[in-house]
């Protein structure tokens, strides 16, 4: 077989299986609670950050929105593609990835760490802003279910 179609065998089987992942997510994930934990998880900190925005920082906090969004989105597929995780709940079924994380949560987060007290070491921020996404709310999701 040349590697063409063993290449395009793989991509059939990825997509046979995304199919039944869309399917399970049609008649099984959308609409439950964490389903909604999903939805809310994803606007609300969006809603706060446009609320409490330092708007003299706007442009530098946003891109350093995006870059946290890329590399946290980047290391979720990395770690999804080997199997090291994966998510039960996501918002919608067309991602691999938790949006709500990778998209809102992580850099909503590291953008509000920033702008709040910024006398405070920047070292000390990064790793008490590691500290609980790594110990507090990472297992919080295990625990409700959402991540595996």
């Amino acid at each position: 077989m040349d590697s063409n179609k063993a290449l395009e065998a793989i991509y059939n089987i990825i997509a046979n299986a995304n199919y039944k992942i869309y399917r399970y997510w049609f008649t099984d994930i959308v609409f439950t609670w964490r389903w909604w934990v999903g939805v809310v998880l994803t606007i609300l900190p969006w809603i706060v950050w446009t609320i409490i925005n330092d708007k003299n920082n706007t442009a530098r906090l946003l891109f350093v929105g995006l870059v946290a969004s890329l590399v946290a989105t980047t290391l979720d597929n990395v770690g999804i593609a080997f199997g090291l995780w994966y998510y039960h709940y996501n918002v919608t079924p067309f991602f691999i990835t938790l949006l709500l994380w990778d998209l809102s949560l992580f850099p909503v987060g590291i953008m509000l760490i920033l702008q709040i007290n910024p006398n405070i070491n920047k070292y000390i921020k990064a790793l008490l802003f590691a500290f609980f996404t790594s110990f507090v709310f990472e297992p919080f999701f295990v625990w409700i279910g959402m991540y595996q």
